[in-house]
């Protein structure tokens, strides 16, 4: 089974009505305009939905962040580019996706459900959700996504982490668990610490549910817009991988930084995880996470 996720795709609209802007919505087309719009390449979108129709996968999931700002807008086309995707790349298993703190930017978008309205048949209205893909393998998603004023920080809370520990102690012994959450769960050792106010606010309370388990877990996430694979210290059974921003260049993915596949084995085994990248002669090279 082979399943593409993509990450961060923040599909963004620099004209806007000034009464759009009367909300946090005000920083983030002045981050916009004077900074992501330099790096994030819309234009970059068609080549990455051909590769992944290519792929041929059985199914496709995205860890949220569709738009830039949560405007109508911004919904209306990153909605119209995830049908055209599925229709084409036609996912036997279907496609599935999560919200990402920029699809709750403003409380008036939250307020409107503006998410669920563009990719309800994509989502879940209840979290957490949980999907079968194929006869072994369980998806669980996982929304700790909401509005504020300032910061860009999440919170699970005791109800969806206590719903989330009976998801895994009903999943029967030898299948397969996936973990679909916008939010990392911390990051590799060479990188940073994610900067306060931007991470999630139960992050330990994720890691020691998860921990619990003892069960082999692969939890796919976005939110910091760079590509990894890493187990966390106090999670051994956890392989956590950032699906990363398919349309974000930079010094060092100048193409973009492609999207992650995972190759699930039908009969046992470890699941593989790898990218497809493009590279600067204008094709694709699979690539380690």
């Amino acid at each position: 089974m082979r399943i593409v996720v993509l990450g961060d795709l923040h599909f963004y609209q620099l004209a806007v009505w000034p009464w759009q802007l009367c909300s946090k919505r005000l920083l983030g087309q002045t981050n916009l305009w004077l900074n992501r719009r330099r790096h994030f390449k819309p234009a970059l979108w068609p080549a990455v939905r051909d590769q992944v129709i290519a792929r041929a996968p059985d199914a496709v999931l995205c860890s949220g962040d569709f738009t830039t700002t949560a405007l109508p807008g911004e919904f209306r086309t990153a909605r119209a580019a995830w049908a055209d995707l599925v229709e084409k790349a036609k996912p036997s298993l279907g496609s599935f996706v999560v919200p990402g703190n920029h699809d709750r930017y403003t409380y008036t978008s939250a307020r409107k459900h503006l998410f669920e309205g563009a990719f309800g048949q994509w989502t879940s209205q209840e979290w957490p959700a949980q999907w079968i893909l194929g006869s072994q393998t369980h998806l669980i998603g996982l929304d700790p996504t909401r509005p504020n004023r300032f910061n860009a920080s999440g919170k699970l809370g005791t109800p969806q982490l206590s719903k989330l520990r009976a998801c895994l102690n009903e999943i029967p012994a030898g299948h397969r668990i996936l973990i679909l959450c916008h939010y990392p769960i911390g990051t590799p050792e060479e990188l940073p610490d994610e900067a306060p106010g931007h991470g999630l606010q139960d992050t330990n309370a994720l890691i020691d549910t998860l921990a619990e388990s003892e069960r082999p877990i692969t939890y796919i996430h976005g939110h910091i817009h760079w590509p990894w694979k890493w187990t966390p210290p106090r999670a051994p059974n956890v392989i956590a991988v950032n699906a990363g921003a398919p349309m974000l260049t930079g010094s060092r993915y100048p193409q973009g930084q492609g999207f992650l596949e995972l190759e699930i084995p039908e009969t046992g085994g470890e699941i593989g995880t790898s990218r497809q990248e493009p590279n600067d002669k204008g094709s694709w090279q699979a690539a380690s996470p």
